[in-house]
């Protein structure tokens, strides 16, 4: 059997080729970035807007403009970034201490996990991937990032069969133009969304609250040339789709979470995005997920998201050094010099220091690993926190593993984020709709639980209210998204608006 080691200088090395890209990166995309913002800020000034402009990083924290010109490559994932925050601001509001934020929207699927109300951050991200969504094939940056899987799973993934034989949902994507075959702008492949109105969950009529109508019959045409290469039925060959990406998604959210120490099975989730809260129910019932939180407004979720954000800025400073080596001089030494950094750049916002709250973390690993643990450290003196460190840490590791081990310990990692005050309370609500009957009408939809296509009740999401409780098989349609549940789920609207499912496991389905 053949033994090899790694020398401790080659981990060194790697952080350093990976800050050094990320130097380069940022460098690459400031002037770029500059030149959007100032014709953003610019353009506002012109049509009367006098607020204050902030933008949202990759962790979820705003930034100002100055900021954010120095930091562009902290910019790359703040858009679904925001999701996440309000999918926190959920678990927060409604006492869901464990939870997954799903966002499904026109070409990914994007999943988060978030404990105590706090999503999972990471400090590495890999961009430009040379191969879609392949691991290894990108650029790792060093920028801080909530910690998201992503798959290529959304309304316009491309369903195709390969040279094998089988059915496969992305990660190649019609995009926004052609877009799905059933947009009728030209695309001819089937998609996620064209398999979606052909089962019956998609109203033609009603697609963006009627904004738009898109075409049943092109639909399936596109889906008649996958279905003849399986050689199956059209309406068997949607489901398939359907329940492949739904399988998909599934997957990668497993693997995310038990790779991070996180039980699924004991948490509940977020759905929203314009196609999440159509999967959410069948992706949850594969994971055994007892409960779905559907928030108003679920298409332009990640757009709220970023009205719940608070200023903050972080830095990871790498400095490893034995556990038996740290003092409270070093400790304090190391510490300060972060913490003078991210308050400078919070009060570019005009935050003053008593307003300023810090979250100080490190991360540790038994000497020779080649990964650690992130430890948040509490509200105690130096002294006192570093007596505390190997009980901090070991409770950190058994979390994740199940066990610890016994030898040294070192800090690989020091993390300060300073953050302003979080924002008022954000309240979903949306229009009221005319009719006092919830239910607006019925129509055929594919329930494979309930023997197949069946007529399914449709109802109003605007027209619902808390003393109504729904059953499924039912879809309930607002503008920008559709609430699927399926046999044997039920929900009930809770007061401030979310639509609150749950889950009937495999054995009760």
């Amino acid at each position: 059997m053949l033994h090899l080691k790694l020398e401790p200088k080659v981990f060194p090395f790697a952080r350093e080729l990976e800050r050094w890209t990320t130097t380069c990166a940022n460098a690459y995309a400031q002037p770029l970035v500059s030149r959007y913002l100032k014709r953003l800020e610019n353009g506002l000034a012109k049509m009367g807007f006098v607020g204050n402009l902030s933008v949202i990083g990759s962790s979820g924290g705003l930034m100002t403009l100055q900021t954010a010109c120095q930091h562009p490559v902290r910019l790359l994932e703040s858009g679904p970034a925001a999701g996440v925050l309000m999918a926190a601001r959920f678990s927060r509001d409604l006492d869901i201490d464990n939870l997954l934020s799903f966002d499904l929207g026109g070409t990914t699927a994007k999943g988060a996990l978030v404990r105590g109300g706090q999503p999972f951050k990471s400090y590495s991200f890999e961009a430009a991937h040379a191969y879609k969504y392949k691991a290894g094939s990108g650029l790792r940056l060093q920028i801080p990032v909530i910690d998201m899987s992503e798959i290529g799973a959304g309304g316009g993934s491309l369903a195709t069969v390969d040279a094998l034989g089988r059915l496969r949902v992305g990660p190649s994507s019609a995009g926004a133009m052609p877009g799905p075959a059933c947009y009728g702008r030209g695309g001819e492949t089937a998609t996620l969304t064209d398999a979606n109105l052909q089962l019956g969950y998609l109203d033609p009529n009603y697609f963006l609250g009627g904004a738009m109508t898109i075409d049943s019959a092109l639909a399936e045409r596109a889906l008649e040339a996958v279905a003849g290469k399986l050689d199956l039925e059209v309406l068997r060959a949607a489901w398939g789709i359907h329940d492949i990406a739904n399988e998909d998604i599934a997957r990668a959210f497993r693997m995310h979470a038990t790779e991070r120490g996180f039980d699924y099975r004991r948490s509940g989730m977020a759905a929203f995005g314009g196609g999440g809260p159509l999967h959410a129910a069948r992706i949850a019932r594969k994971l055994r997920v007892p409960k779905i939180v559907f928030p108003a407004g679920a298409g332009v979720m990640s757009a709220y998201g970023m009205l719940v954000g608070a200023v903050s800025f972080e830095i990871m400073r790498s400095h490893a050094i034995a556990l038996s080596d740290v003092d409270v001089a070093t400790f304090d030494q190391v510490m300060r010099g972060i913490e003078e950094e991210v308050t400078a750049e919070v009060s570019t916002s005009g935050i003053t220091q008593s307003e300023i709250r810090f979250d100080r973390r490190v991360d540790m690993r038994y000497v020779g690993q080649g990964y650690s643990i992130e430890v948040p450290l509490p509200d105690d003196d130096s002294a006192t926190l570093i007596k505390k460190l190997p009980v901090l840490f070991e409770d950190a590791y058994r979390a994740v593993f199940g066990t610890v081990l016994d030898q040294p310990l070192e800090i690989s990692s020091w993390k300060i984020d300073a953050v302003g005050p979080e924002p008022a309370t954000l309240t979903l609500t949306g229009k009221k709709a005319s009719r006092s009957d919830p239910q607006k009408t019925t129509r055929k939809a594919w329930f494979s639980a309930a023997g197949g296509m069946i007529d399914c009740p449709v109802y109003d999401r605007y027209a619902l209210s808390p003393d109504v409780r729904l059953d499924g098989p039912c879809l309930v349609e607002e503008r920008e998204s559709t609430v699927l549940l399926d046999l044997g789920d039920h929900a009930r609207l809770d007061d401030a608006g979310n639509l609150v499912a749950h889950i009937a496991s495999a054995e009760e389905a």
